[in-house]
Formats: structure tokens, sequence, C-alpha cells
């Protein structure tokens, strides 16, 4: 039986119409959302154009464009790298609708014109990432750099800026890096820095800083990482540093400081440089409890007194350099506790006694050099175990005996023996040496085989 075509009513007629008006407005509105979802705040994209006309640059990149909008294309996507010049926005923060411009990054554009930074970049108040290094900016660096309060990573090194680092710079509530290494500012390093609470890293090396580092700085109880090398520097370390319990580095070559306090022990250090400076006292300071340290530099000080046993307390260190300080006394044979060690440098001081066979433990020591010291005796064949070394300096000293044939057996590529006290031929394992570079020899007698060198294609100097 055939089923009756029953029409429908209006009222469902009705309805039904209702329901797709209602959907079609849905999609028209969230085709409007989405419209509006990618659109850079007017006052940032002109702060912006204009910032990159005052400079001469043109973006050359497919992350945004000045005659466009520019937070598109990947200026938008936070895990593809930004590019040089290039910026980066957020546009989710808010809630969509409009986009911040929050990381700018000019690096390496140096081409001689002058360049100061402009007081648009005022209204790029979103910023939480600003680079601009190596790009000629001179002048000062203008005080509403503390305007900031996002600011969480700043870097101007490798410029032309001149005078004083502005007080306001400790102003920036959010900072955890600044780095102004090479930057051109000299004077007293201001004490406002020690109110940058989330500071991490601090980079202030090769500037024309003087005077003593602030006690203030040691309110930086986030800080890690402290930079300083080649400036003026000078003085104690000041006793609110204590308060540095989480640093890990600090690298203060070439300045002026004449104390290293023995609270150092205290921190977290793993590398510590500070060498070429002016510190003296023993070196207690630099073994003490320090068992996470990985390097440690204090050649080119005033340093006195023997190297106390507890060196062997650093296990962790691959990297040891003690040159041209004052140590006299042995060398302790703790020294062959440092199974990571790859470098070590105790040379240009008056260590005496004999050469500690522990130190054949060091299986992993690619470079030693011992040489201008006033060790005697012979060189133990306990050295022999030395099968990765590849430079060995042990020359100017009192060292007695043959030349140790094992020396053959290593990978040489730099040895030097000179100014000392050996007698007899030239070893024939010298023979195998077949990667010397550079070769300096003394105290050769007679019977020494002629041929030994024949082998020694690389060899630069003889």
């Amino acid at each position: 039986m055939m089923k009756r075509f029953m029409p429908k009513s209006p009222s469902h007629t009705l309805l039904a119409f209702c329901f797709w008006y209602i959907h079609l407005l849905c999609l028209v509105e969230r085709c409007k959302v989405q419209v509006r979802t990618n659109f850079t705040d007017p006052d940032e994209e002109r702060a912006l154009n204009a910032i990159f006309q005052y400079w001469g640059l043109s973006d050359t990149s497919d992350d945004w464009n000045i005659s466009g909008d520019p937070c598109s294309g990947t200026a938008v996507d936070l895990s593809i790298r930004i590019s040089e010049p290039g910026i980066k926005c957020d546009c989710q923060s808010n809630g969509g609708g409009t986009c911040h411009i929050t990381a700018m990054s000019v690096q390496g554009y140096s081409t001689g014109r002058r360049r100061v930074i402009p007081e648009e970049l005022l209204n790029l108040t979103y910023l939480t990432n600003l680079t601009l290094s190596g790009i000629g900016m001179e002048g000062s660096l203008p005080s509403f750099i503390g305007k900031f309060r996002h600011l969480r990573h700043l870097d101007i090194s490798y410029n032309n800026f001149n005078g004083p680092l502005p007080p306001e710079i400790g102003t920036l509530p959010s900072l955890k890096h600044l780095h102004i290494m090479s930057a051109g500012f000299n004077g007293m390093l201001p004490p406002e820095l020690g109110n940058l609470s989330r500071l991490q890293q601090l980079d202030i090396s090769s500037n024309g800083f003087n005077g003593l580092l602030p006690p203030e700085l040691g309110n930086l109880s986030s800080l890690q990482e402290l930079y300083m090398s080649i400036s003026g520097i000078g003085g104690e370390i000041p006793s609110t540093f204590a308060n540095l319990r989480n640093m890990k580095i600090l690298w203060a070559s070439g300045s002026q400081l004449t104390k290293i306090p023995n609270f150092i022990g205290n921190w977290s250090l793993t590398d510590l440089d500070v060498s070429n400076n002016s510190i003296t006292g023993p070196l207690s300071a630099f073994t003490r409890n320090i068992t996470t340290m990985r390097s440690l530099d204090v050649s080119e000080n005033n340093m006195t007194g023997p190297l106390p046993a507890s060196i062997g307390n650093l296990k962790n260190l691959s990297f040891l350099h003690l040159s041209q300080n004052y140590i006299t006394g042995p060398l302790p044979a703790s020294i062959g506790n440092l199974m990571n060690l790859r470098y070590l440098d105790v040379s240009m001081n008056a260590i005496s006694g004999s050469t500690p066979k522990k130190l054949g433990n060091l299986r992993n020591l690619i470079s030693l050099n011992i040489a201008s010291n006033n060790f005697t005796g012979s060189l133990p064949p306990e050295l022999g175990n030395l099968t990765s070394l590849l430079t060995l300096w042990a020359s100017d000293n009192n060292f007695t005996g043959k030349k140790p044939d094992f020396i053959g057996s290593w990978a040489l590529t730099y040895l030097s023996m000179q100014g000392n006290a050996f007698v007899g031929p030239i070893p024939s394992r010298f023979y195998n040496l077949t990667s010397l570079q550079y070769l300096w020899l003394s105290d050769v007698s007679n019977g020494s085989p002629s041929y030994f060198i024949e082998n020694m294609t690389s060899l630069s100097t003889l």
C-alpha cells in the first residue's frame, strides 16, 4: 500500500527556516571573529615602521613586512626562530582581537650609519625580548629603557654607546637576562642594578666601567651567571655577595680584583675565571667545598703559598689553570684524584719537589704544562698512562735522568723539554711521534739517533 504524502504544517516550516537562519548568522559571526583575530595594534605598527626607517633597515624575510600587517606569517609562529632583522607577535594573550609585538631582534647590521634608540620604541610596551646587538648604536642609553615592564631579555652588546649605564635600568621588574658586553659604557655601575630581583644572567664585560662592585648586587638572589671580564672594576668582592648562593659562573678575567673571599665556597660554582687580576693570598678559597667546579682559572695573579691538598676534592674539574703566580711547595698527590681533568697548567710558579706518581691517574688529560718551576728528579714511569696527552710542556725545571722513552707512545703534537738536566741519548721510541708539530729539546748527547725526526712530516718548529 502506497504511503500517503502529508504536507508540513506552516509552523514546522517556520521553525526550520529559523534554525537555518540562526546557523547562517553563526557562520557569519565566526568569520568576522576570524578576520579580527590577526590585527596588529596600529600604534605599534606605526612605531615599528618609523624605527626601521630611522635605522635604514628593511625586512628581508617572510616573517613580516613594513607595507602590510607586521604580525603575519611566521611572526605569529613562536616555534620558528626569529629572523634578522625580525619580530615576533602574540595574538592570544588578550583572548584574540589585537596582536602585540613582543620580540624584536636586529643583529649585525652595522653599516656605518649613526643610529640611536628613538622614542618611538616606547610604543612597543609589550616587548619581552629586545636584541639590538652590533648595529652601531651611539649616544647614551635613554632613561625610558626603564619603562618596559614586561622585558625579560635585553641585549645591546657590541655597540658604541657612551656615558654611564642609566640607573633606570634597575626598574625592569621582569628582567632575567641583561647583556651589554662591549657596548661602550663607562663610569661606575649603578647600584640600582641590585633591584633586578629576577635577574639570572648579567654580562657587563669589555666596557669602561671602573670603581668597586656595588654591594647592592648582593640582592640579586636569582643571579646564576656574572660576566665582567676586561674592565676597571676592582677591589674586593663585597661581603653581600655571600647571598648569591645560586651563582654558577663568574668570569672576571682582566679586571682589578684584589681578593676573593672564602664564602664563594658556598656558591654553586661550575666555572670560575679570575685570571689576570691582582688577587693575593692563598689558594684555599678556591678549593674549599666547591665540588661542583668544572673549570678554574686563577692564572696571572699574585697567589702565594702551597697548592692545598683539598684541590683533590674538585673531582668534576676538567680545566685547571694556575700559571704565573707565586705558588710554592710540592704538587700534592691528591691532584691524581681529578679523574675528569683534561687541561692542567701550573707553569711559571715556584713549585718544587718531584712529580707525583698519581699524576699518571689522569687518563683523560689532553694538555699538561709544568714548565718554569723547580721540579726535580726524573719523570715517573706512571706518566706513561697518559695515553690521551697531546701537549707536554716540561721545560725550564731541574729534571734529571734519562728522557723517558714512554713519551714515544703518545700521540703528541707539542713537546717542550729544554732547560733541564736530562742525560743520555734521545730515546729511539721518539721515532713514533709522527704527529708532532712543535719539538723543543736540549741536553742532546752524542749517540742520539739522527733519524728520529724522519717521520715527523707535520713538524713546523724544531
